[in-house]
């Protein structure tokens, strides 16, 4: 009996031994199978990627030997703020790129002019360099009467000399020559006849003294554009304009004069009458507020001449980490303005003075930059994401005052009509959400006897009309949208 419990015994605990390791046994041949199934679709995927490494060779073969019958060079596509096409040397590179400028305005109760959404701006644009030597830029403009903007092509024979010529802005004035995507305010503190505008000619200049002086000698027909004038010019006068930009201690890092710009510029310009430009049938002096017109040119009068349009100004520019600060004054004289009235010849002289200073500061710590082609604006150092409210984005508060005085003789003489003196007051805040959305909000006071408000289209007759005022208010907001 004895025996029999003991065998039993046995043969439960060999059992008990036994029947593990036959499990466990089992288990490792279903780790072993699963490790051979994955190493042989792993060898496939290798199969896979084999073939087309293989097929991608021979296409790659296919389109060289196609570049190579053609004699063609292939262009790379990528986004860098723009949209650029480029060689892989950098040889030859056009950036396509184009911004729209939607405003919306709202006057003060004695203005003429309505609360109004207007598209400033829209606007395509090539810019582009050639044989490392060759920039050009076509630019159109769309918004009102569409018509060409820039149109120019520019030889950079050394850094000190470049040749450029087309339709563009003539080098005078840096708040004029900066582009519209970075201005400060939704409108300069000047206009035209002060400003150059856009013209035809020749222009050549260079850097010097270790990039420190930006020399400018051009010429222009005085007449604007090809829309203004589409054979070219009314006579044989030219315009020729100089310019000098100079950073005395932009080289010296980390030094408080480091961000001192200084500048003059002058031009010189016979004429025999009125341009299309700026002196035509409804011109005017318009600043601060596109709509308002601080005075006009009086329409109708007989035989009427002008000698010569001459310009000069003085510039000053500090920059210091996100503090900037900006003064431009300058001064358009008017000489022998003639023409025929009841009483006999009616002769004036005059001048157009504008002295325009303003201050910005970055409450989010970027720098603007500034050089002989305009102010830059920087892009934030934390981009916002409205999506999911994410970012500062960069942030700026501003503020400008600019004078602007006309001679009194052009409106006794009856040649001007408005106010012979303007003082602008504007406050701005600017939010640059990413390098490509920006969103300006301005207040802008003008005071002066006579500004015109309103307009009169004749074509439309219910237009808002004009009115004469003393003084003009308006609150405004710009999306600027650049791609």
């Amino acid at each position: 009996m004895k025996r029999g419990i003991l065998l039993l015994i046995a043969l439960v605990v060999v059992a008990l031994w036994c029947f593990p390791a036959m499990g466990q046994a089992t288990g490792q041949e279903d780790r072993l199978k699963a490790l051979e199934d994955k190493i042989q679709a792993l060898q496939n995927e290798l199969e896979e990627v084999k073939k087309e490494a293989v097929q991608a060779k021979e296409a790659a073969e296919v389109t060289k030997e196609t570049f190579q019958g053609k004699k063609v060079t292939p262009a790379y596509s990528f986004w860098k703020n723009d949209f650029f096409l480029s060689t892989e040397d950098e040889e030859f590179w056009m950036k396509i790129r184009g911004n729209l400028h939607f405003d919306t305005k709202f006057y003060g109760g004695n203005s003429a002019n309505p609360t109004a959404f207007d598209i400033r701006r829209v606007r395509m644009d090539f810019q582009g360099m050639w044989y490392d030597y060759i920039y050009f830029r076509i630019q159109a403009e769309f918004a009102d009467s569409p018509y060409i903007r820039n149109a120019w092509v520019d030889y950079k024979f050394r850094d000190w000399l470049h040749l450029r010529g087309g339709q563009m802005k003539p080098p005078f004035s840096t708040s004029w020559w900066t582009t519209d995507n970075n201005v400060n305010f939704m409108e300069r503190g000047g206009g035209k006849p002060i400003y150059s505008g856009f013209d035809r000619g020749w222009w050549i200049w260079g850097d010097v003294l270790d990039n420190t002086l930006a020399w400018n000698i051009s010429t222009w027909t005085g007449t604007g554009t090809e829309k203004d004038d589409p054979k070219g010019d009314i006579n044989d006068y030219k315009d020729w304009v100089a310019r000098l930009f100079y950073s005395p201690f932009k080289n010296q890092d980390d030094s408080v004069v480091q961000g001192l710009h200084l500048c003059v510029e002058g031009s010189l310009g016979k004429q025999t009458g009125r341009t299309k430009a700026f002196e035509g049938q409804g011109k005017g002096y318009s600043a601060a507020i596109r709509d308002d017109k601080y005075w006009t040119w009086v329409d109708g009068l007989t035989d009427e001449t002008i000698d010569s349009r001459d310009r000069w100004g003085a510039e000053l520019h500090y920059i210091l980490g996100p503090l900037s600060m900006s003064s431009e004054y300058l001064v358009c004289k008017y000489s022998d303005i003639e023409y025929v009235a009841d009483g006999g010849k009616v002769s004036a002289d005059g001048n157009i003075v504008s002295w325009s200073t303003w201050v910005a500061y970055f409450l989010t710590g970027e720098q603007k930059r500034v050089s002989n082609f305009g102010w830059k604006y920087p892009s934030p150092k934390n981009d916002f994401d409205p999506v999911h409210f994410d970012g500062t984005g960069a942030w700026e508060v501003l503020a400008r005052y600019t004078s602007t005085k006309t001679s009194k003789a052009l409106f006794q003489r009856g040649i001007l009509d408005g106010a012979d003196r303007v003082d602008e007051y504007t406050l701005g805040l600017s939010w640059t959400w990413n390098p490509l959305i920006r969103w300006q909000f301005n207040y802008v006071h003008l005071s002066g006897r006579g500004i015109l408000t309103g307009w009169v289209d004749k074509n439309n007759s219910n237009d808002p009309g004009t009115k004469r005022v003393d003084h003009e208010d308006m609150f405004g907001i710009r999306m600027i949208f650049k791609f």
